[in-house]
């Protein structure tokens, strides 16, 4: 794992600059396979615990991949809580799905055409996607590339999320 490529991208997709999640994200805790983050921005602290994925799979060649990675991010004074979003190392399909699957239970997930590379759980599937994650073993994401169709599958390991998403619980009330 690296933490600082998931410090640098949770804090910008949190909407911090580049050069500010560099100088701020922390690593408060290392969980089995997750890593938990904080940082004190002016009036904003950010949380996240974030993971890389264990396997992936594509339905053909592809260069040139990014490191993709998972999150769950708190900001409290924006009032976000458990936010799950997933940068896959490349440019999505918008006409295509992204599906996750936690020990056969599915849920969705919806693209920002601000962020081509990242995926955001659906608002109201968010609560039961976090349960999912804490009681699951394995989580599957699914993606398709853009413009290649390239049908990608990254496997995360869900072991240590309980134990992350408590410290980031604590560390952003």
């Amino acid at each position: 794992m690296k933490p600082a490529i998931f410090a640098i991208a949770a804090l910008v997709a949190a909407g911090l600059s580049t050069e500010a999640a560099a100088q701020s994200a922390q690593n408060i805790g290392v969980f089995r396979d997750w890593n938990a983050f904080a940082s004190t921005e002016p009036g904003d602290k950010v949380c996240f615990i974030a993971s890389q994925p264990t396997e992936s799979k594509y339905s053909q060649s592809i260069s040139g991949r990014d490191p993709a990675f998972f999150q769950v991010t708190s900001v409290p004074n924006q009032g976000i809580r458990n936010e799950a979003s997933t940068v896959v190392g490349f440019t999505l399909l918008t006409t295509a799905d992204v599906t996750i699957d936690i020990d056969g239970t599915k849920f969705r997930m919806f693209l920002d055409a601000s962020q081509p590379d990242t995926a955001w759980s659906v608002p109201e599937q968010e609560a039961a996607l976090i349960e999912a994650m804490m009681k699951g073993s394995r989580m599957t994401v699914v993606s398709t590339s853009s413009p290649r169709n390239t049908v990608v599958t990254d496997n995360y390991s869900l072991s240590g999320v309980t134990a992350a998403l408590n410290k980031v619980t604590e560390e952003c009330p």
